[in-house]
């Protein structure tokens, strides 16, 4: 190997491992049996010491593409150190407009990342949970079968 091929694949290297995020946070949790239903929520319990640094959080969400909805509507509560709670509702868009998925799909199962925050900020160290419970019509939701939330530091 000559050394200008040695110099362009180290600097390759560095800057694929560069671009890479570096997660200080990465769980998944699953619906029991398949079907989400109302009354169980998914939860995320993390820590976070230092106030200073934003954060980025990545929500990954893996379903069936037998799933019967353009959209998940879930209902976040943010649980906070002192035990406060703060709850949004949102839409996870997980089609476009013609109806066609949105992610990656392979065989009968798709994967979507969606940044729910891009630089958030914490005035308080401490535990923190993030719950997600499934918001829709249906009281058991099928085809959602893994959430994974990924946080990040951001500068």
């Amino acid at each position: 190997m000559s050394f200008r091929s040695a110099a362009f694949l180290l600097l390759c290297l560095l800057g694929f491992t560069a671009c890479q995020d570096s997660f200080i946070y990465d769980e998944a949790t699953a619906p029991e049996g398949a079907l989400w239903t109302y009354e169980q929520a998914l939860s995320f319990d993390f820590s976070i010491q230092d106030t200073s640094l934003r954060y980025e959080f990545l929500l990954d969400v893996q379903h069936s593409q037998d799933y019967p909805f353009q959209n998940l509507y879930t209902r976040i509560t943010t649980i906070f150190p002192d035990k406060t709670s703060q709850q949004d509702v949102i839409s996870l868009e997980l089609a476009n407009k013609l109806g066609l998925w949105e992610g990656n799909c392979r065989g009968d199962d798709c994967t979507l990342t969606i940044a729910l925050q891009e630089r958030a900020r914490f005035d308080t160290p401490g535990d923190y949970q993030l719950r997600f419970e499934q918001y829709t019509r249906r009281d058991s939701l099928p085809g959602i079968q893994e959430l994974r939330l990924r946080m990040a530091t951001r500068d």
